[in-house]
């Protein structure tokens, strides 16, 4: 990746290249390739899908929308293949910016002793968690040590191809300060003080990003019920005639309801990739190896919920197909309720997750304190670990007092230091300790000073809870912005399904009541306005049931994109995302269940006969 990629660096003095410039400098390969083995068969591929429809469904497929049809998939399919590139290179920008404030922090800690530029990056290189950061660090590593470029060229290079401007300015920045001849760590210090205020502006812009695509989430989700009410509507009362029980006739029938329906399917994936592709991910979960407390209790939930899980699967196929056709009569009723009833199993460990969440978010808050006394007393005492540890003991520490017990007991029966520390940030379980503790126990260290790099590191999670607070607030609203948009979709669809349903019955019954008309000739003499229903009713039950089917998948889609979209906004992991599944099928179940009933009653009272 890196050899085309530096082979084709101009080193001459150059503006910040543009983001198409540098998506494609990103591709890894000559442009034209990229053509050749990627955009062509996605344009081949694109017509031959449109291809394939058009043969298999020509009669519907007729004129201006046979050419339209043509036309559709390749421009879809090379579009995509074309911005591809282009979505990758913010995606990476996303991932830079994310790690940006834990660089910045583990710098200016290294910069308090004497490190120089080198061996801090080669610490950094070092790091895995630093993803695409640490590709950016490795590729000035490059051009420094491959290709005898000096560091501020090197840097300056890099940063004019980064797909991040913050990152690209920070390294032109650093660049004029190693020129200038002010020291590294120097340089370094004083971004660490600066960048803070800049990566709460970077924050808060992300969350207002977050405003902004609940309002879009929101509009686009009215759109989509909209048009998928009225093809319903569409459907019934002007598609009645019977094209056949093959899989394709059936598509023919509903073509209105399946395009409203990809639409709808397209408008919630489309929110789900610009999520996830503006808002960072911020996991609270800390990644380790050890086989702690809480992650010996995650595998006995999982456990249990496969075993609980896999009766109530049986049973509910068993319903599905003992009662199929009465359950598709009744599916916009019940149907939800069966498909909540087979993830039940996964509030359990949705539910354990849930409370361990709880639990280190509860340590996060103790920990600035526990590590700025700490600092301290090892500045102060100048002792060996356990007994810095020992000297803590009085200070009462909320959630950490037990972790800090059990480090206190490791230290003191000589397991090495190293291993008992990274016993401490698993069972804290927090992604933020355990980055944190890394850089505390590393600048403590390289520069002696204790106290300095935990009062650093104090401040840098204090100022990181706060942000996080506010990102909790943001995901609380878009939780209840969900759940509110949720009830409001199911109330629409059995509404509109009750409503067409009743409509469709007492039409039928007005087209048996003119038994000695032609009604054919209502129609052509109101100049072909009429209603095909009084013509053919016979297909009118099946499209309402195809259409409670349809309603019922979008609703289960619905609820997977909500619930991914909160567990990006939480950060929390898979369990806590099946637990927000579950629970939000129950919600939609109880929802559609308890509006159908009203309907029931309701619409009974409003089409009675006067």
């Amino acid at each position: 990746m890196f050899g085309h990629r530096l082979a084709t660096i101009e080193v001459e003095k150059m503006e910040r290249l543009s983001l198409f410039q540098i998506a494609l400098k990103r591709l890894g390969m000559p442009v034209s390739k990229y053509l050749l083995n990627f955009v062509l068969p996605a344009t081949v591929g694109g017509f031959a899908v449109s291809l394939i429809l058009y043969t298999m469904l020509s009669s519907l497929f007729v004129g201006a929308s046979g050419i339209a049809l043509l036309v559709m998939f390749p421009l879809l399919t090379t579009g995509a293949a074309i911005i591809w590139p282009v979505v990758q290179t913010l995606r990476d920008a996303v991932l830079i910016e994310k790690e940006m404030h834990m660089f910045i922090t583990r710098m200016g800690i290294l910069s308090i002793g004497e490190v120089n530029a080198q061996s801090m990056f080669d610490i950094l290189r070092q790091m895995s968690d630093y993803g695409a950061l640490a590709n950016e660090v490795k590729s000035i590593e490059v051009l420094v040590e491959k290709w005898h470029t000096s560091l501020p060229e090197a840097a300056r290079i890099i940063g004019r191809q980064s797909p991040s401007p913050i990152w690209g300015d920070f390294l032109d920045r650093m660049a004029f300060s190693v020129e200038a001849g002010q020291p590294i760590n120097e340089f370094m210090q004083a971004e660490q003080k600066t960048f803070s205020k800049e990566f709460d502006t970077l924050y808060d812009t992300r969350l207002e990003s977050i405003d902004m695509l609940k309002e879009i989430y929101i509009s686009l989700t009215t759109t989509g019920i909209f048009g998928i009410v009225v093809s319903g509507i569409h459907l019934v009362l002007f598609v009645t005639e019977d094209y056949g029980s093959a899989p394709l006739e059936v598509m023919a029938r509903i073509r209105w309801v399946l395009l409203a329906a990809t639409l709808f399917v397209v408008m919630q994936a489309g929110t789900l990739v610009a999520f996830r592709s503006i808002v960072p991910d911020d996991p609270i979960f800390s990644r380790h190896e050890f086989d702690t407390e809480y992650r010996t209790k995650m595998r006995q939930v999982w456990i249990a919920a496969s075993i609980m899980g896999a009766p109530i699967l049986i049973a509910s196929a068993a319903v599905i197909l003992m009662y199929f056709e009465g359950l598709m009569s009744t599916w916009d009723k019940y149907g939800l309720v069966l498909v909540a009833l087979i993830v039940t199993p996964f509030l359990l460990p949705g539910f354990t997750a849930g409370r361990e969440e709880r639990g280190i978010l509860r340590r996060d808050e103790s920990y600035p304190g526990f590590i700025r006394a700490l600092g301290g007393t090892a500045q102060a005492r100048a002792a060996e670990p356990s007994a810095t540890i020992k000297a803590l003991r009085g200070i009462d520490f909320g959630s950490l007092n037990k972790p800090i017990a059990s480090l206190e007991s490791r230290l003191m029966i000589r397991i090495d230091s190293e291993r008992s520390w990274d016993w401490f940030s698993a069972e804290v379980n927090s992604g933020m300790v355990s980055r944190f503790n890394r850089i505390y126990l590393e600048g403590a260290q390289a520069s002696g000073e204790p106290a300095a790099v935990a009062d650093l590191v104090s401040q840098n999670t204090t100022n990181l809870l706060s942000l996080r607070r506010r990102r909790a607030l943001s995901a609380g609203t878009m939780r209840g912005v969900a759940y509110g948009l949720l009830i409001s979709t199911i109330v629409s669809f059995n509404i509109a399904i009750a409503v067409v349903l009743r409509l469709g019955t007492d039409i039928a019954s007005v087209a048996q009541g003119m038994q000695n008309m032609q009604v054919d000739q209502i129609t052509e003499n109101a100049g072909g306005l009429g209603i095909p229903v009084l013509e053919e009713t016979g297909a009118v039950d099946e499209n309402i049931a195809l259409f409670k089917l349809i309603t019922s998948l979008l609703i289960i889609l619905m609820v997977i994109i909500l619930s991914a979209i909160a567990t990006r906004l939480r950060g929390g992991g898979f369990a806590l995302a099946m637990g927000q599944i579950s629970t939000m099928m129950w919600i939609a179940a109880l929802t559609s269940w308890i509006t159908i009933s009203l309907l029931d009653v309701t619409l009974g009272a409003f089409f009675a006969p006067t």
